[in-house]
């Protein structure tokens, strides 16, 4: 009995010895690279991917050989084996191999090949075809497994084109072409996505060559109007001028120190609305303000007033708020003024929040004054227009929307009910702002109006900053 016992055991460690080693023969066996002969006359099958030996045949064993793939050269002078490892990547793609043989004798013989044909990457180019009749096209390329299931055109973030068959080509309206900014993406029937860009070249309006490095900070909001803090910077893309800036540096513009012109309208019409507009003024320099962070205060009057100069001693700034008296009328675009000329020589990051019940009635600088004088220094402007009904005039609030996109602020809609919530957006874009520094080289005059386009290489996201700057 026992006998048997044990023949039966021997023989079970005996069969799982065989699996481990059928198991270890072909783990090795995966192991190694798949080979790839190149000769003149072959036309090599299968896929190739990963690792590869290709081995070159040339006809003759005195040559040296050098290997390009797609025009770049992997290797050159090789001997005989002639046995060159190539990493094809993960995916099997179309690649073109040229290969050249030199003898002694300086015999020579060159010949292409052509591996994974069909197999071709998701690329797309657009390009002008008719210039003059706004006229583009997306020039694509995929794989025959996986083809092309669309190519749209974006403006501004939103869809506004899509082509599901070839040609891909869209005429631009006088609108979007006058931006000198053209996004597409194009999109396989897997899901996987390129985008490209078009831009033209700025105009030459000067003598010299200037080189420049601008920093710029930009608010990322996606369709939804929702602030991103967690953007690559790799999809950053900035367009001054129609020429694309090289990027230097993207970083969190949240540690840098702001400081902040903070507005309240403080004419009669505010009389019942006062005590609210001051608290929740207040929270917001609370949870906006951090330590090196500085803030002036400005009541909206007939006659604006600086309640407190640039602080950082927080129960000042709340102390100047929560004694503002409404009365008289309003001077609006005197009090911003007044703002941009606190903020001018500020080193810091710097932001102007207003909150208005109404437009414009009583100042003396005019809408293009105050226009010119917020592209000169562009700080960026964030408006609270409380209380809808109070904007009787479609142009006034109009001409809030207008200065705070040229500055890459926002207009905020409130109401008693939401007034908090409206100063938290501006605290949230505030915090979620990233700084830029880019350089340009490119003619320029001075004080020339040099246009910004930021885009992001996502069709889902929209950069928000200033529209442009007066070249120095």
């Amino acid at each position: 009995m026992k006998t048997l016992e044990v023949l039966r055991s021997r023989k079970t460690s005996s069969f799982i010895l065989s699996l481990l080693y059928i198991a270890l023969l072909s783990t090795a066996t995966a192991a190694e690279p798949r080979k790839l002969v190149l000769a003149r006359d072959a036309k090599p099958e299968g896929e190739f991917k990963g690792l590869v030996d290709v081995v070159v045949s040339p006809g003759f064993d005195d040559a040296r050989v050098s290997v390009s793939v797609d025009g770049n050269k992997i290797a050159e002078g090789v001997l005989a084996p002639f046995i060159i490892p190539i990493d094809f990547g993960a995916q099997p793609i179309e690649h073109r191999i040229t290969v050249t043989a030199v003898t002694a004798d300086k015999k020579r013989v060159q010949w292409q090949t052509t591996i994974n044909r069909g197999h071709l990457p998701l690329t797309l180019k657009v390009q002008p075809v008719d210039f003059a009749n706004r006229l583009f096209e997306a020039a694509v390329t995929a794989s025959d497994d996986d083809p092309i299931a669309s190519v749209t055109l974006w403006d501004n973030g939103k869809s506004v084109a899509t082509l599901t068959a070839p040609p891909y080509r869209f005429t631009l309206t006088p609108e979007q072409l006058a931006q000198q900014f053209v996004q597409v993406t194009a999109k396989t029937k897997s899901g996987e996505e390129a985008a490209d860009f078009w831009t033209a070249g700025g105009e030459v309006h000067g003598e010299t060559l200037d080189v420049r490095t601008v920093p710029l900070f930009v608010s990322v909001v996606d369709r939804n109007g929702a602030t991103k803090d967690d953007v690559d910077a790799s999809l950053f893309r900035i367009i001054d001028n129609g020429s694309v800036g090289k990027i230097l540096e993207v970083t969190k513009a949240f540690q840098q120190p702001i400081s902040i012109a903070l507005l309240l309208d403080a004419s009669s019409s505010m009389t019942f609305s006062m005590k609210q507009a001051t608290r929740a003024a207040v929270t917001f320099v609370q949870r906006t303000l951090k330590e090196g962070d500085r803030c002036t205060v400005f009541s909206v009057r007939e006659s604006p007033r600086r309640e407190v100069a640039l602080t950082t001693d927080r129960a000042a700034i709340e102390a100047a708020l929560t004694n503002i008296k409404p009365s008289g009328r309003t001077s609006l675009w005197d009090a911003i003024a007044s703002a941009e000329r606190e903020l001018k020589d500020e080193k810091n990051r710097r932001a102007i929040v207003v909150l208005t019940d109404g437009g414009d009635t009583a100042s003396i600088t005019t809408f293009d004054e105050i226009d010119r004088m917020t592209k000169e220094n562009g700080i960026p402007i964030y408006f609270i227009a409380y209380g809808e009904t109070s904007f009787a005039d479609p142009q006034e609030i109009s001409r809030l929307r207008y200065l705070a996109g040229e500055t890459g602020g926002f207009v905020a809609e409130a109401s008693s009910q939401n007034l908090q919530a409206k100063y938290g957006d501006i605290e949230k874009d505030l915090r979620a702002q990233y700084a830029i520094l880019y350089q340009i080289s490119d003619f320029a005059k001075r004080n020339q109006w040099r246009r910004v386009n930021v885009q992001l290489k996502s069709p889902s996201l929209v950069a928000r900053t200033i529209r442009g700057y007066f070249a120095q």
